[in-house]
């Protein structure tokens, strides 16, 4: 499929503003990705470029991993403290605002209203964890920061669940499990342009085992029976698998905290034995597949190989990645969608940062075609699926 039909679901953007540990804190000095990545600089490596892409938020720094807020607070209250702890996710929304409105300050990486417009959706950063309340008051700050421009764009949320620690995700989203329904639900009564926004979810079993994805499972299950019980419109909030994936230095060293990305298949190791998935990994994507709100991603891979080095050629990667796409398609028919992670996927890229978007989107190309998919199928991985998921069914077939 030429370019130019293809909608890249996952790609991460900063300005030369944002290149330093006090506005990353995975962005260490000597780390690769820590210079300016705008809309400028993905078109100069797609070219011909893709018809359009998703923003994926960036992992902004925060502070603390919550203000201190009393439960005697005020909304008034809240606020302040929400924007002094939020700086960065804010100060993320008012540059993917000059996107939107097409008007550049120096160091954006995009030239004006044309670049913004290959911005079709963005998924920015939701605090999920965060009592209903206080949640709503966020929520509140976002949309006025974005403006209508960039909110008309929003197609999602993300809240990272990698690196929390054994077990710490699954007691989060049991101790909070009725703040995450409440939230997540919540999204539907949003002002927005998405029939459900999407929820996308930050998961990394390569790194953190496969017990944050069966915990995510539990909420999806107590989302789903909330939704029943409360939401008879048939409305349902739509889920991402997702991830967040360990940077590594020019030296090769792992940096000591993450960036949050979309992943593949929520990054299984990919250096196994015989490349066999865990059985649990697949048990868990199984137990996910009936739900129909459910989507997955190709993408991120290139940064999964950690015991040799990213395969260079094409059959190579292929033979590492099919037993995994084969799972995920099996799982997730016509919900599994075209993502490049870049820049992101430089990292652990082997063909250059010239190199690595046309390889990622050749491994894609080379697996439908030894699997035979025929033109329907291949257009639902290449920009229907994506569209469907994110709301933008009128620019896309499918």
């Amino acid at each position: 499929m030429a370019s130019n039909q293809i909608l890249d679901t996952h790609i991460h953007l900063w300005p030369s503003t944002a290149t330093s540990s006090s506005n990353h804190s995975w962005m260490t000095p000597g780390n690769p990705l820590a210079k300016r990545h705008g809309i400028s600089d993905y078109l100069a490596i797609t070219s011909p470029p893709p018809q359009g892409f998703v923003y994926v938020e960036t992992d902004r720094r925060l502070p603390s991993p919550e203000p201190s807020i009393s439960d005697s607070a005020n909304d008034t209250e809240i606020r302040k403290e929400l924007e002094s702890w939020a700086k960065e996710p804010l100060d993320e929304l008012r540059f993917l605002r000059r996107m939107a409105e097409g008007t550049p300050e120096d160091g954006d990486g995009f030239t004006g209203q044309e670049d913004g417009r290959r911005m079709l959706g963005c998924v920015i950063y939701a605090p999920f964890h965060f009592a209903p309340r206080v949640f709503g008051v966020y929520m509140t700050v976002a949309k006025e920061v974005a403006g209508e421009a960039l909110w008309s764009k929003v197609v999602g949320f993300r809240y990272l669940l990698q690196g929390k620690g054994e077990g710490a995700v699954g007691k989060m989203l049991q101790e909070r499990g009725e703040w995450w329904t409440s939230n997540l639900c919540a999204l539907k009564a949003l002002e927005g342009t998405s029939e459900a926004w999407c929820f996308d979810v930050g998961v990394d079993t390569h790194r953190d085992g496969v017990e944050p994805m069966e915990a995510v499972a539990g909420l999806v299950k107590r989302v789903r029976q909330y939704e029943e019980r409360e939401d008879p419109s048939g409305k349902r909030v739509k889920f991402v698998l997702s991830k967040s994936s360990h940077l590594h230095e020019k030296n090769g060293k792992r940096a000591k905290l993450m960036l949050a990305m979309k992943d593949h298949l929520a990054k299984p190791p990919l250096s196994t034995p015989q490349h066999q998935p865990n059985p649990r990994w697949l048990s868990a994507l199984s137990a996910l597949s009936s739900d129909e709100n459910i989507y997955m991603k190709l993408s991120g891979a290139l940064n999964e190989f950690d015991k040799e080095p990213t395969p260079k050629e094409i059959p190579a990667l292929l033979t590492a990645l099919t037993p995994y796409f084969e799972h995920a398609f099996h799982c997730f028919p016509h919900r599994v969608m075209f993502g490049s992670d870049w820049p992101v996927c430089n990292v652990g890229g082997p063909a250059g940062e010239e190199g690595n978007w046309r390889l990622w989107k050749g491994v894609v190309e080379a697996w439908m075609e030894k699997k035979g998919l025929g033109e329907r199928e291949r257009e639902q991985v290449w920009c229907g699926a994506g569209a469907k998921a994110y709301g933008l069914k009128g620019l896309f077939k499918g």
